[in-house]
């Protein structure tokens, strides 16, 4: 009975946590991808919801079903990868490098996404790399995101011009704490 209690708790938790999450991804993907106007029609809120909602859940689990010898903790540290490929360096020097430009932003994503993106799925479907290559794809991360942080810095120093008139300033105030009065003018 106490068994059977505590395994009807752990499968709530794991559907609250999962039906949450299917939510949070829904909605982006409704606001962003499909609830934009595709040539003449687009797709209006509850609509587009649940087309985000699909996607949400399709994609995933078509992935988990083609590769199912992965372990979930893999697969969880390839996610890792992604993310940290993509989202540090845009994070890092967008609060801390006032030279940030879009232009860095978007190169720096993209070279962080693709290449651990394709590390990611190389290592999800196939087997047959070994040694430095086989490290190399199986930790993205390890290069993806110095090539990423490299791609920002190095895009937005070629497009300085343009950087954000305001950018300086805004990382003064930023960093100050809000105590400290900061002359206005």
């Amino acid at each position: 009975m106490l068994t059977g209690l505590l395994t009807a708790g752990a499968f709530a938790a794991f559907l609250s946590t999962a039906s949450g999450l299917t939510i949070a991804v829904a909605g982006v993907l409704a606001q962003d991808l499909t609830g934009r106007r595709f040539g003449a029609r687009r797709l209006a809120g509850v609509a587009a919801f649940r087309v985000g909602a699909a996607l949400a859940v399709v994609l995933p689990g078509a992935l988990a079903l083609t590769s199912m010898d992965v372990g979930i903790a893999r697969v969880v540290g390839l996610a890792f990868a992604v993310a940290a490929s993509t989202f540090c360096p845009l994070l890092v020097l967008g609060i801390w490098w006032h030279g940030l430009t879009a232009p860095g932003a978007i190169a720096g994503l993209v070279v962080g996404g693709v290449g651990s993106g394709f590390a990611v799925a190389w290592t999800l479907f196939t087997s047959a790399t070994t040694g430095w290559t086989a490290v190399l794809l199986g930790q993205p991360a390890a290069w993806s995101v110095p090539a990423a942080f490299l791609t920002m810095v190095l895009v937005s120093r070629a497009t300085r011009a343009r950087a954000p008139v305001d950018a300086r300033r805004f990382m003064v105030r930023l960093h100050t704490p809000e105590a400290l009065p900061l002359d206005r003018g």
